[in-house]
């Protein structure tokens, strides 16, 4: 929103300068965006009139003119301008003025005559998009800027055209709606300076001819039309807007129209209160009706655009048809045209959202939609009509009839809320005086009434126009940004510094973070929505309860329509795109949330596929395996300081049968790995394996152990066997480890299975388990005789338990 220095002054009297003044509205909470000088490129250009023209000698376009500028001797200026004529008035940028492109003028001789100065066109002078209508009678395209004869000759043209103004952009937040106005504006600066604001008095005369006679107004959406009042006013004649009217629109970017528009541009400005004058006679039956379109309806707008309604869009209606959309925009059928005599002028309040959801619809943005989307005060409708009827009749004349429609079904008590003087200062940290406090709302139009029972304790009436502020705190603030955020003592905070709790979760999610990210894992960050079709991509079965996922009702896309249950079709898909690019070296991971029966798990998950390796000697590329997988998903365990888990073959339809495992804790699965199904690389057009894991973060965060052990070196070597059995095909590697440990006791420190062989050299059915196992006393050197012992008891155990026949 822009306002004028100028502008404000007319209802507040300040000392500030302009740059005084933006950095307190900035501290206000009213954002400058910018202050701009609207004459600041017009030095040393006037106002001049041409006396006389004759014909350029050497030059058919060029003619000589004599300009009068109010010095003793008429000013020769060559000119080629095709609208310049005897006795026109327009701008003369005299010998020195530099213009805003660029050019300086000199006395100078053009085709061998004389020219000293310049008549300039309002693209010349800068003015062609920001003032120029508002004074000139031409348009750029005829040529020179053609002023009022009313100008005084000489005098400049920033004065002449009231451009010795500063312009003020302001960026106003949506929950201050009262500061979308010229008033609105003054009102804090009140705030600051405590001086009474000077509104224009209303005296309006009206005449023996009664409204109700002559129109009615029936409002049929109470709900989305809380006030509307309306006044009519015979015998207005369409002209021109005064001058100072025009300067006043214009100089915030308001183009005008006719005194009738203007005026109501005017008032919508001044009091932030939008009107729209009908043409009575255009209204069939003379009537208002605010009602829904119907079903088909179309209207017709200012803008000649005809625009299709439906029926949640609020329209201004007569008797027949929609004349203007609510709060939008008027219809170009009803609007004020050079052969009104009569108008109707209508002055509302509208539900805001109703209006946001139908300039949104329709692709309408107007300053009176602006302000209804935000809420404008319902209290200033009868203010700005009556402000606005009265300048029509002192600009077009005619009369006002008698007496004013005002349907006010919404109508509603003021908020009253209860201000503890000790919970501001308690708040703000500030030693401020309950009379000071009391001051401050005042100031701001707030009713502050001292309650009798409680020292200082007020009851304080929130004015209509502040619909933001609903609770204590809220004026609590409004006191903190009147006396000054800069005036508010610092204070260091006082307290006990509390113990932090330990938050296992949180340091489950940055250890295997860190591990996998060490490990030469990426980190994906998707979505929490996903394609409906994903749980049919990753094969699951019709009953499985990852496919209940929650549907959005309002979402991005129908791509982006589910909430996710799973982690792994959205790493499929980081996989399927990087493939697309060709890039084969994926190894991702995500830790997210996922969306199960109404709960939020964590869920850290992991695919490798393509190749992995570094590509260089040493660490080759190469394809992934399920031992990479696996050993992924160990090491993370172990960095969260989990020890007793175990893996178990399982059956799911994502992963290839055989190659997959289930990891269980305490005989629970808390998450799995494996090898994709070939039929889910398919669908995700990936032409190799692909390894994924899942798991449970809250799982592993119930089960983590960060304490630290400490053990002495030991004093006492090691002892390592290799131990190559064959054995069913069927047996999982870790069963002879179980049984291994249970035979060796604590003499057996470690089992490492380092060999999977099935072939030629073993027979049928059967494959090679090689391990490693590592002999350790703690209190002794284990002699050969005992390792052997040992060993062999190992041996023969596994022998007759499992069926193991010792590989030779």
């Amino acid at each position: 929103m822009n306002v004028t220095l100028n502008w404000l002054k007319t209802y507040i009297d300040f000392d500030f300068s302009p740059d005084q003044l933006a950095e307190r509205l900035t501290m206000l909470g009213i954002e400058v965006e910018s202050v701009k000088q609207l004459g600041a490129a017009l030095e040393g250009v006037v106002v001049g009139k041409v006396t006389s023209i004759r014909p350029h000698p050497n030059a058919d376009k060029l003619v000589l003119c004599q300009v009068d500028i109010g010095e003793t001797d008429a000013l020769q200026i060559v000119c080629g301008a095709p609208n310049v004529c005897e006795g026109m008035f327009a701008p003369v940028a005299t010998i020195g003025t530099e213009l805003l492109t660029g050019i300086t003028i000199k006395r100078a001789k053009l085709r061998g005559e004389e020219s000293h100065g310049m008549l300039c066109s309002e693209k010349e002078l800068g003015l062609a998009a920001q003032l120029a209508s508002a004074y000139s009678k031409s348009d750029e395209a005829a040529g020179l800027m053609e002023l009022s004869s009313d100008l005084s000759i000489g005098s400049s043209l920033t004065e002449a055209l009231g451009l010795d103004d500063v312009v003020f952009e302001l960026e106003i937040t949506p929950n201050r709606p009262d500061c979308l106005s010229m008033i609105g504006v003054a009102r804090e600066i009140r705030a600051e300076t405590g001086n009474d604001l000077k509104l224009s008095q209303i005296d309006l005369q009206e005449s023996e001819a009664d409204i109700n006679k002559r129109t009615s107004v029936t409002i049929d959406a109470p709900e989305l039309c809380p006030r509307y009042a309306a006044r009519v006013i015979r015998g207005v004649k369409i002209g021109e807007s005064p001058t100072w009217l025009k300067q006043r629109l214009e100089s915030i970017g308001v183009g005008v129209i006719n005194n009738i528009v203007d005026v109501t541009n005017f008032v919508l400005m001044e009091y932030g209160q939008p009107l729209h004058a009908f043409d009575y006679h255009k209204l069939a039956e003379n009537r208002i009706v605010v009602r829904c379109a119907a079903e088909g309806e179309q209207i017709t707008t200012l803008d000649e655009e005809e625009r299709n309604l439906t029926p949640d869009m609020l329209v201004i209606a007569d008797a027949e048809k929609p004349v203007a959309l609510a709060g939008i925009m008027g219809g170009y059928d009803s609007e004020i045209t050079e052969t009104t005599c009569d108008v109707l002028l209508e002055s509302a309040n509208f539900q805001p959202s109703s209006v946001r959801a139908t300039a949104k619809a329709l692709g309408i943005h107007t300053e009176a939609s602006y302000r209804f989307e935000r809420g404008a005060d319902p209290e200033a409708v009868i203010p700005a009509l009556d402000r606005a009827a009265q300048m029509i009749v002192e600009l077009a004349g005619g009369t006002v009839c008698k007496g004013i429609i005002d349907v006010y079904p919404g109508k509603s008590e003021l908020l009253q809320i209860q201000l503890r003087a000790e919970r501001v200062n308690f708040i703000l940290g500030t030693e401020l005086e309950a009379t000071e406090i009391e001051q401050i709302l005042s100031r701001l139009g707030f009713g502050v009434e001292a309650l009798q029972s409680e020292e200082n304790v007020y009851q304080v009436t929130v004015p209509s126009f502040r619909s933001d502020i609903t609770r204590e705190i809220d004026l609590i603030e409004e006191i903190a940004r009147v006396h000054g955020y800069d005036n508010i003592p610092t204070t260091l905070p006082k307290g006990d510094i509390p113990i932090p709790v330990p938050n296992i979760s949180a340091e489950v999610r940055k250890r295997t973070k860190h591990f996998l990210l060490g490990s030469g894992m990426m980190e994906a960050i998707n979505y929490s929505f996903s394609h409906p079709n994903c749980f049919d991509r990753i094969r699951l079965t019709a009953g499985n309860p990852l496919r209940q996922a929650l549907q959005l009702k309002n979402p991005l896309s129908p791509e982006m329509s589910v909430l996710r249950t799973t982690l792994l079709p959205s790493l499929l898909n980081n996989a399927q795109h990087n493939h697309n690019h060709q890039i084969n070296n994926i190894a991702f991971f995500e830790l997210s949330t996922v969306f199960i029966q109404g709960k939020e798990p964590e869920r850290i998950a992991g695919i490798l596929a393509g190749e992995i390796g570094g590509g260089v000697y040493g660490n080759p590329y190469r394809h992934p395996d399920f031992f990479d997988v696996k050993g992924i998903v160990e090491s993370m365990l172990e960095v969260c300081g989990i020890t007793d888990y175990s893996f178990k073959k399982t059956e799911d339809p994502t992963f290839h049968p055989g190659r997959n495992a289930e990891v269980l804790l305490d005989k629970k699965r808390i998450g799995i790995l494996g090898e994709a199904h070939p039929k889910v690389l398919e669908s995700y057009e990936l032409p190799y394996k692909a390894y994924l894991f899942e798991l449970d973060l809250e799982a592993l965060a119930g089960a983590a152990d960060f304490s630290k052990r400490f053990e002495p070196i030991p004093i006492y070597p090691s002892v390592l066997r290799d131990l190559a059995i064959v054995v069913d095909k069927n047996m999982q590697s870790d069963v002879p480890i179980a049984f291994i440990y249970s035979t060796g006791g604590e003499l057996v420190e470690s089992v490492r299975l380092f060999d999977v062989y099935v072939g030629d050299q073993v027979p049928e059915g059967k494959k090679s388990l090689a391990y490693t196992i590592t002999y350790h006393s703690a209190t002794e050197t284990l002699t050969d005789k005992a390792v052997n012992d040992l060993h062999d008891k190992v041996v023969k155990r596994l022998n007759q338990e499992l069926g193991a026949e010792l590989r030779m």
